[in-house]
């Protein structure tokens, strides 16, 4: 009886819907309102980075804004865009700042996920001070 009785406790936290699936999502801290990593990372990269996450987080919104009111889904998809082009910006101001970066820091190894650019300038328009005249 108590085998039972701690199984099913055990599997009381799944995700069980008819449609979806029988596992329990992989809990990840999304919280970013202490701004702890950012200000430990510092600086004006730790700035860049904190302010992509909340441009990221409007972006979510928007998505499920897209759910609620389908007549305003070609200005939340502008302004997604704006938003991203953005958040672009700030990762290629990241980047080129990594050069002025302490000594310590060039020693970290390579950062497992590379930015595809040639991806990102094909959907998002060029930041501008990369728009050559």
């Amino acid at each position: 009886e108590k085998a039972a009785d701690s199984s099913a406790k055990s599997s009381s936290h799944l995700n069980v819907h008819p449609n979806g699936p029988s596992y329990a999502p992989p809990m990840m801290p999304i919280d970013t309102d202490d701004g702890i990593l950012y200000k430990a990372i510092g600086g004006v990269s730790g700035d860049l980075l904190e302010q992509n996450s909340q441009m990221f987080n409007q972006v979510s919104s928007n998505f499920s804004a897209f759910q609620v009111n389908a007549t305003s889904i070609f200005q939340l998809i502008h302004e997604n865009v704006s938003i991203l082009c953005k958040a672009w910006e700030n990762i290629l101001a990241i980047l080129n700042n990594l050069n002025d970066m302490p000594e310590v820091m060039k020693q970290m190894p390579p950062l497992l996920v590379m930015v595809n650019e040639e991806l990102a300038n094909s959907i998002l328009p060029r930041p501008p001070h990369q728009m050559k005249s």
